[in-house]
């Protein structure tokens, strides 16, 4: 892939354009698996106007990678071993591993941490065992929550609007055009109330499909704790996305 560079400070920053379909007004940037650079951008947006736009904000570009790249090497790397600390809502729990004949590993959560009964003592074993075991609570635990926000927003005249998992990298949820919900199940390590705002914040665009005005009045309505919430996610999503 071609870099390309802009400078600030005497420093030279690289970075890659990347293009998806999804991305169709502005630029924002996002760290690769390598610790590079990349700049996702709209597709008739040219090279030079990316530079451009940049190079403007080259002073904020800089703290950003630096942060970036603070955040991706405090992510914890997972061997799933007896002892080792996993989370869920919020919470770090140990892992206590059994050996069992059965077929199919079960899991389930104690005081003295994450029981799990497998036949199989390898990584991979456990990690497929936890992966499942994630999306059934998550699938639970996200339908309350629905249901509950559902009957307080007005708009929704108290019906749950259709709600679908899937495993994203970067985004914890979203709402289609047709109103399905769609949810990241790495959301339910996260604190209970970062759950509850990704749910209320995607109920509100069922009425307001953007991020006007009318809708962060409808957000403050149906949930006034998401600033703190939010904020929680920018500065630990990381961890939770990649645990």
């Amino acid at each position: 892939m071609k870099r390309f560079s802009i400078s600030t400070d005497g420093q030279v920053i690289e970075y890659e354009v990347v293009h998806r379909p999804a991305v169709k007004r502005r630029i924002h940037l996002e760290l690769g698996g390598r610790g590079e650079l990349q700049v996702v951008a709209p597709r008739r947006m040219s090279k030079r106007a990316i530079q451009s736009a940049l190079q403007q904000k080259a002073h904020h570009v800089a703290r950003f990678l630096v942060k970036a790249r603070s955040q991706q090497q405090a992510i914890p790397v997972f061997n799933y071993v007896d002892g080792e600390q996993h989370l869920y809502l919020g919470q770090w729990y140990s892992l206590k591993i059994r050996h069992t004949s059965g077929r199919s590993t079960g899991i389930e959560l104690s005081a003295d941490g994450l029981q799990i009964l497998t036949p199989r003592a390898d990584g991979e074993g456990i990690q497929g065992g936890l992966v499942n075991w994630y999306r059934k609570q998550a699938a639970h635990l996200f339908s309350d929550r629905l249901v509950f926000f559902s009957r307080t927003a007005p708009w929704t005249r108290g019906e749950s609007p259709p709600m679908r998992l899937r495993l994203m990298k970067r985004t914890w949820g979203s709402c289609s055009s047709k109103g399905v919900i769609t949810l990241n199940p790495h959301l339910v390590k996260a604190p209970p109330r970062c759950i509850d705002y990704v749910i209320a914040h995607e109920i509100c665009h069922l009425k307001e499909h953007n991020h006007g005005r009318g809708f962060y009045a409808l957000q403050e309505q149906l949930y006034p704790g998401w600033r703190e919430a939010k904020a929680h996610l920018r500065d630990n999503g990381h961890i939770y996305l990649h645990s």
